[in-house]
């Protein structure tokens, strides 16, 4: 993307300090209408960007309806600088546009079908999409690699694959897709999280790993990316004391920002942060003390949301104070005037380039029946029987469906549970019986309706599902020789389950995922 420094330079040059500090802001809105107050902390902070979440999507025609509402407000106090608007919408459980856009499944089940064609066009269609209902910023693909098969809690099934020759493969061509289909995409989390177990949602968090293993293998899938044209790297907050000594997270160090991505590197895109206000930081540091030091270190755009979908509407205001710590900061000489220029130069700079931003006024209209006839046929690539010992297969009627009630996770998954509930949807898809429970079934209620079942299927979610619900799986699997564990997970999540005579693992719990696997359950 050849970017017009040149006109951004003549724009920048009309802009006050607050304007100027507004183009580095990445804010959050809690509303999915434009109101009067969200109007006036727009206007009253000179936010120059919004992050969408879950909470501000519904349907096609709400989310172009308030797309074009932020871009109305953001343009009347900017002099006409376009909001760039920003979304994690990765595929899988990280899908914030659940309801009128294509969803896709995760990006280690796009992965394990190893042909970049699918992850290409997986982020074409979405990036297609996106840019209808104005929004050109994906905050994807995840570069990070499953390394060594260990599933931390920041990357596993968002991940493209287990080597980083697979996820430069993989991921680079799905950022190659969004770019193709004129939005901004975004590598993260730079350097790369590899075996980190830490999650930085919830606490700070210290990488190990030796910089020539770094350099070697975490930075493949992202040198390659660069070279390829990638428009945006997302920073990670781990500290890495391989290269970093002081022990700052990667967010705040100018080694690893400045001297690793710009100049070693080379790389001329934007550098936007992770959410500052992810406790890794502001329990740490503190919001507002994190912007200021991520703007030292070289980012060039810093997410200072509230918070994703269980964000309190209500609580206290995270993000006025920290755009108020960077305008202090500047005041005060410790924010230099030229690093604010520098990266609202490039931002305007990006903005320029990708041109008209409104959302499509047809967007509404728009056939996307073939997109969804592609995400269920990587779907469907993804489903595996792992083995059925037990011969249950094809699923008799009646069979007896038991799983967890859907729920908003914590984390980068936050409100993000995709369907009403798996065993509701698969017991109605194959003429069964749903049980759901919050924590565990009672066993003891359920024991003659288990064993009379014809079959019996037991989902879980995820590894703390896993984890939670093993006793109760065994029981189950013991009161009834005919049951199937489903783990709508990657395959290493279900390794355990050696009790399991009959297993089928998705990578993922989208729609098309459990049709998949409905389907897979009655196949001869």
């Amino acid at each position: 993307m050849k970017l017009p420094y040149e006109q951004a330079e003549k724009i920048l040059a009309g802009m006050t300090l607050e304007q100027k500090v507004g183009q580095m802001v990445m804010a959050s809105i809690e509303v999915t209408e434009m109101d009067e107050k969200t109007r006036r902390f727009l206007r009253q902070n000179h936010v120059g960007n919004i992050i969408l979440f879950g909470k501000n999507c519904v349907d096609r025609a709400q989310l172009a309806r308030l797309n074009q509402q932020i871009q109305d407000e953001v343009t009347s106090y900017t002099g006409g600088v376009q909001a760039l608007l920003s979304i994690d919408q990765e595929g899988g459980n990280v899908t914030r546009i659940r309801n009128g856009a294509t969803v896709f499944g995760c990006a280690m089940s796009v992965g394990q079908t190893m042909d970049p064609e699918n992850a290409y066009l997986t982020g074409h269609i979405m990036g297609n999409e996106m840019r209808e209902l104005g929004i050109y910023f994906d905050l994807a693909p995840v570069l990070d690699s499953c390394s060594h098969e260990a599933v931390n809690p920041v990357v596993g099934r968002r991940s493209y694959g287990k080597t980083p020759e697979e996820v430069a493969l993989m991921g680079g061509a799905m950022a190659r897709g969004l770019q193709d289909a004129g939005i901004l995409a975004c590598g993260k989390h730079f350097p790369g999280s590899g075996d980190c177990k830490v999650d930085t949602h919830f606490a700070f968090a210290v990488e190990m790993t030796p910089e020539n293993v770094i350099r070697e293998q975490y930075l493949i899938p992202f040198r390659k990316a660069i070279e390829n044209g990638l428009g945006a790297l997302m920073t990670s907050h781990i500290c890495y004391p391989a290269l970093e000594p002081d022990r700052l997270p990667a967010t705040m160090s100018k080694r690893i920002l400045r001297d690793l991505v710009r100049d070693e590197l080379g790389f001329d895109g934007l550098v936007i942060s992770d959410g500052l206000q992810m406790l890794a930081i502001a329990e740490t540091y503190g919001a507002p003390n994190g912007c200021v030091r991520a703007a030292q270190a070289g980012c060039d755009l810093l997410i200072v949301g509230n918070g994703g979908d269980n964000a309190d509407p209500d609580g206290a205001d995270v993000q006025t104070p920290c755009i108020q710590a960077m305008l202090k900061a500047v005041e005060t000489g410790e924010l230099s005037m030229e690093r604010v220029n520098e990266s609202a130069r490039r931002v305007i700079a990006h903005k320029l380039a990708l041109g008209d931003m409104q959302p499509n006024p047809d967007v509404v209209s728009r056939d996307w029946r073939a997109h969804e006839a592609f995400a269920a046929a990587l779907a469907e690539m993804a489903v595996k029987v792992e083995r059925d010992d037990a011969h249950m297969l094809p699923l008799p009627k009646g069979a007896l469906f038991l799983s967890r009630i859907s729920r908003a996770r914590l984390g980068v998954e936050e409100g993000d549970h995709l369907v009403a509930g798996f065993a509701p949807m698969a017991a109605r898809l194959t003429d069964g019986e749903a049980v759901e429970f919050a924590d565990h079934p009672d066993l003891d209620a359920l024991k003659e309706k288990i064993e009379k079942a014809p079959a019996v299927v037991f989902a879980f979610a995820n590894s703390m599902e896993r984890d939670a619900l093993m006793e109760d799986m065994k029981k189950v699997c013991e009161m009834n020789a005919k049951t199937c564990i489903v783990c709508l997970d990657i395959p290493l999540m279900a390794e355990e389950l050696t009790f399991a005579q009959t297993l089928i693992t998705s990578h993922d719990q989208t729609v098309h995922a459990i049709r998949a696997i409905c389907r897979s359950l009655q196949a001869l």
